[in-house]
């Protein structure tokens, strides 16, 4: 068995490099031996290699296609494609496709078409775009893809059904009407409904969302806020993310209701965890706006809130000793983080339902 009687069928890129795939057909049988080989992309001055991870799944490889795609690409959910390869690895102006050692594994081309439509063929004429995986998914990369940058972008669809990708930055993602696929990519980034929170369902989990109302159908991947016409709402509750961070610090330093109670303070401390400080650096600040109380009234307080009763003697003596100034060597500011990120105040301020329903901030 081995790999190299395939060839290029197909090479697609939409004009800002983020959805892209190449598409390879099998001439023969028990060419699967890909693991370990390499794809490159060149255009004269800077080649990108993609080393391939896995062999491919059988040895049935005559007429076989095998898609080779982008992270972008990957987020339309329109084919899953067999290796993933990081958005702009294909050069859109003059370039070359190499993969060495496979016959028909090469192509060179002045420009790629970017209309979003048009895909390049081998013999450098276009075609509607059609790209399939090896487990023999078809599909067609659609028109209205709007894609973001490294920055921060105001990305808005139409009235149709959009493709809305976001890269790096904190990015606002409006579809407007029909049924929308956003992706978030990194940073911190908004979805924007224009009616009330009420007038939406949204069902899934943090890490793919879908939010229906009148506007349509929208499916939702890397996204940590929502922005509806009457209200905030941070979903960013996974482990060490900021709206997490947040609730956590609230439930212990104030207690749990606060969270519900004063959006306001949620959008401080999204305010200060966006920015990249720290769980012990906003601690230290929350025990400063308490008023920096004594050891005593420090521990009774944050006693309270986590467990929901105030201390025995021997608890209140116990952790009031760990406190400087009382013989021990841990701030408040430390004790006030371990208590946030204890298993019972997770379980104090609801943590699983936060995660749910989102939590509101202003």
């Amino acid at each position: 068995m081995t790999f190299h009687i395939f060839h290029i069928n197909e090479v697609y890129s939409n004009a800002a490099g983020t959805v892209q795939f190449i598409e390879f057909k099998g001439d023969s049988n028990d060419q699967d031996e890909w693991a370990g080989r390499t794809i490159t992309s060149s255009d004269g001055v800077t080649t990108h290699t993609f080393n391939i991870p896995t062999n491919l799944p059988s040895a049935e490889t005559l007429n076989k296609t095998v898609l080779v795609a982008s992270q972008g690409f990957a987020d339309l959910g329109i084919v899953t494609p067999d290796y993933i390869v990081p958005n702009g690895f294909l050069f859109t102006g003059a370039g070359t496709v190499n993969f060495p050692g496979m016959i028909g594994g090469k192509i060179t081309y002045s420009s790629l078409p970017t209309d979003g439509i048009k895909s390049l063929n081998p013999d450098s004429s276009t075609d509607i775009n059609s790209p399939a995986n090896f487990a023999g998914n078809t599909g067609t990369v659609p028109p209205n893809i709007f894609s973001g940058t490294d920055g921060s972008d105001n990305l808005t669809g139409t009235s149709g059904n959009d493709y809305i990708l976001a890269s790096g930055g904190n990015d606002t993602l409006d579809g407007l009407g029909g049924n929308d696929i956003l992706g978030g990519g990194f940073g911190i980034d908004t979805a924007i409904f224009h009616s009330n929170r009420a007038n939406y369902t949204v069902s899934g989990s943090g890490s793919g969302l879908s939010v229906t109302g009148a506007e349509g159908n929208d499916t939702l991947t890397g996204i940590e806020r929502f922005q509806f016409a009457d209200k905030k709402i941070a979903i960013d509750l996974g482990a060490g993310q900021s709206a997490a961070n947040t609730v956590k610090l609230i439930g212990a330093a104030f207690d749990a209701p606060t969270i519900q109670a004063h959006p306001d303070y949620v959008g401080v401390g999204l305010n200060l965890f966006d920015s990249g400080q720290s769980m012990l650096q906003v601690a230290q600040l929350v025990v400063g706006v308490l008023g920096n109380p004594s050891n005593d009234a420090f521990v009774d307080r944050v006693y309270q809130n986590v467990v929901g009763s105030a201390p025995s003697p021997a608890d209140h003596n116990f952790y009031v000793g760990l406190l400087t100034g009382s013989g021990g060597s841990m701030t408040q500011a430390q004790l006030l983080e371990i208590a946030a990120n204890a298993d019972v105040n997770a379980t104090n301020i609801n943590l699983v339902g936060l995660q749910q329903t989102g939590v509101e901030f202003i």
